[in-house]
């Protein structure tokens, strides 16, 4: 397997793209098969790539990590490679001990935030406390860099970005740019791809929804508008950055988890 593999798999685990145990050797004392630095994924299908050693170590390791699906903590576990060191016993005589740490990770929710505006900054501020992937998009580097909590931003045309990237199916989009022409572009692109998303949200007036909609449908034949939100947000009250950024969350965590609310575009 190559090392470069192992890196990939563990890189989509930090990004919670996928769930799975992590299991890294971070001592070995004496002889044995594990190696300090070795790493091994286990997967909840109970999969494995990369190894820690082989042979009973290994079995053990990788039946340790199913509890560690159920508990979902992260754990550290000596194990004993002989019958006089201290640790779990591994019934081995190679001498020595190997002490193993578990490290959980479980698939998060993507969120994909287009504009590092007033409302972009704000919904990042809420979002980052929260079990999403945030990802903050906008063709100003400037604005980009004062972005602070997002997991992921990327500085590139409206039109352009996310193209050759995997974008992670069922996320949430909201679309909160400084011009009414690169909303629209954005919300024809996520309908023009086959991203598959659970939500968007778009920060708009209603007097620009039949306009924005008009162009949607004239490049896009009969759009699924069910989980279209324009206006975005529940009705909560309030205007300013940190009030509206605070309404959409609400709306997000609302279909997230399948409560009724008020929304903005049934008012």
């Amino acid at each position: 397997m190559r090392t470069e593999t192992l890196n990939k798999e563990i890189y989509e685990l930090y990004q919670g793209k996928k769930s799975g145990v992590i299991i890294t050797v971070v001592k070995t004392e004496g002889s044995g098969p594990s190696k300090t630095g070795a790493k091994m994924i286990v997967y909840p299908t109970s999969e494995t790539l990369g190894t820690v050693g082989g042979g009973t170590i290994e079995r053990m390791a990788i039946a340790k990590a199913k509890t560690i699906f159920e508990t979902k903590e992260n754990e550290l576990v000596k194990y004993n490679l002989d019958d006089e060191n201290d640790g779990q016993k591994t019934n081995m005589i190679c001498g020595g001990n190997a002490t193993l740490f578990y490290e959980y990770f479980s698939t998060k929710n993507h969120i994909y935030i287009f504009g590092a505006g007033h409302i972009g900054k704000k919904l990042v501020y809420h979002l980052k406390n929260l079990d999403y992937f945030i990802t903050v998009i906008d063709d100003r580097k400037d604005m980009l860099e004062e972005v602070d909590g997002a997991d992921n931003k990327i500085f590139g045309k409206f039109k352009d970005v996310l193209l050759n990237q995997e974008v992670s199916p069922n996320a949430y989009f909201i679309i909160a740019t400084y011009e009414h022409n690169y909303d629209s572009i954005v919300l024809n692109k996520i309908y023009k791809s086959n991203w598959n998303p659970k939500y968007v949200g778009m920060v708009s007036s209603r007097s620009k929804k039949k306009i924005i909609f008009d162009k949607l449908k004239s490049e896009v034949d009969n759009p699924d508008l069910s989980y279209c939100y324009l206006p975005v947000g529940v009705d909560i009250g309030g205007d300013t950055p940190a009030e509206i950024a605070i309404s959409i969350i609400a709306e997000i965590q609302a279909i997230r988890y399948e409560k009724e609310v008020k929304h903005l575009r049934d008012k």
